[in-house]
């Protein structure tokens, strides 16, 4: 009897400090989703009325249903996740891939506490993050070639689909996703699209006869993409600002030219990238059109071919930089094809199906967060630390030399 005390005692003191830890990490990421909830909603009100005398009622808004379900979703993804992985290596007496797996697929349940629409947005870019992560840890360990501009081509066929959504067919789109892309084409906007691409017509208009542009279609190509510069180098200065801040503080210190010259230089190629991008896909979109000279609407082949020329802009990138751009279209691609499917019939809505996606998305994310470090990008990587936690079973793998500009991917 005297001998099962002190084994009892230590299971207790065990029991004990993941309980203390499971709290600290739910306590962590739910103020974190408060302060984030609350940080978005004082920000969105001060770009609508800049002059406000009053912050906005922040407290009123951290009190809300919508806030609590956010809040909650942080707190308790991080904590269940470190419970089920702790239970299972104490169960199974081992430390290895499947315990992060069925954590990460257990804890991902824990979504259904969030707002449907914002669930089914997070579900999407899960997805692509499962996505890309299973195939980045399939390749380093052999089981499938890596195939050389493959995220080029996905890149492609995104775009195709996503400028005929766009053209032909908005509502496949999310609402906000599709009036930023009218922002950034410039002269488009739903009516002259609804004029010129959508509502049968008796002729053909040219672009000048719906106000988009009075000069020749390639002069106004020209010209539009040098216009767009500074938006876009506006929009992307930002993007690859944050991760240097972040992550990259030492380094900016030790070596401050270095990284600012790495730092603009990747802001001009995106900047080129996006703009290239924008002006193909109405540039090929006008000389369509204007070769097959027919009244409306627009043969559905015109913006799909449109959509896979803009695509390969994302050539002026760097590789690492094209994958993170195929993710970033993949979500919008995949509810875009799930709304064509609805549309047609083809799909049925299945409730929760979201819960289950997001779910078995965060399988492979897990995986790939605790056992092949390479397969997300940075930022991903640096927000599941902070929420999640360190790394306890990564796989050394053989470092491959960086080089530096690839340090901000």
């Amino acid at each position: 009897m005297d001998g099962d005390e002190p084994q009892e005692t230590r299971q207790q003191k065990k029991a004990r400090q993941l309980t203390t830890q499971i709290v600290k990490r739910f306590c962590k990421g739910f103020g974190s989703g408060v302060v984030l909830y609350a940080g978005v909603k004082v920000v969105s009100a001060l770009l609508r009325n800049p002059f406000r005398e009053r912050i906005p009622g922040v407290l009123k808004e951290i009190a809300s249903t919508d806030c609590l379900r956010l809040a909650g979703f942080f707190g308790l993804y991080p904590s269940v996740y470190e419970l089920v992985r702790e239970v299972l290596q104490n169960i199974r007496d081992k430390k290895d891939g499947w315990n992060n797996c069925i954590a990460g697929g257990l804890a991902g349940l824990t979504i259904i506490i969030e707002d449907p629409t914002r669930r089914q947005v997070v579900t999407l870019f899960a997805i692509a993050r499962a996505f890309g992560a299973l195939i980045s840890t399939l390749v380093v360990r052999g089981k499938i070639p890596h195939i050389e501009y493959s995220e080029t081509l996905l890149f492609c066929l995104c775009c195709g689909f996503l400028v005929y959504a766009v053209a032909l067919n908005p509502r496949l789109l999310f609402t906000g996703y599709y009036y930023s892309v009218l922002k950034w084409s410039r002269d488009y906007t739903d009516q002259k699209l609804n004029t010129l691409f959508r509502n049968p017509g008796e002729k053909f208009l040219t672009c000048s006869e719906v106000g988009l542009h009075k000069d020749s279609c390639t002069k106004h190509a020209i010209k539009d993409f040098f216009h767009s510069i500074p938006a876009f180098a506006k929009l992307y200065f930002p993007i690859h600002l944050t991760p240097v801040v972040i992550f990259r503080r030492k380094l900016l210190l030790e070596r401050p030219k270095r990284v600012l010259k790495s730092l603009l230089k990747n802001t001009v190629f995106s900047t080129a990238f996006l703009a290239a991008m924008v002006m193909l896909a109405k540039y090929v979109i006008c000389l369509l059109r204007n070769f097959h000279q027919r009244p409306p609407p627009l043969q559905t082949h015109v913006p799909v071919v449109a959509g896979l020329v803009c695509g390969l802009s994302v050539l002026l990138e760097r590789a690492n930089r094209r994958k993170e751009l195929s993710l970033f279209l993949i979500p919008h691609t995949l509810y875009a094809l799930y709304q064509w499917g609805v549309q047609r019939k083809l799909i049925k809505h299945v409730r929760y199906s979201s819960v289950a996606l997001f779910s078995l998305s965060m399988i492979s994310v897990m995986h790939a967060y605790e056992r092949e470090q390479d397969s997300l990008s940075m930022l991903f990587n640096g927000l599941l630390k902070y929420f999640v936690g360190e790394r306890n079973n990564l796989i050394e793998r053989p470092k491959r030399t960086r080089k530096f500009s690839e340090m901000f991917g």
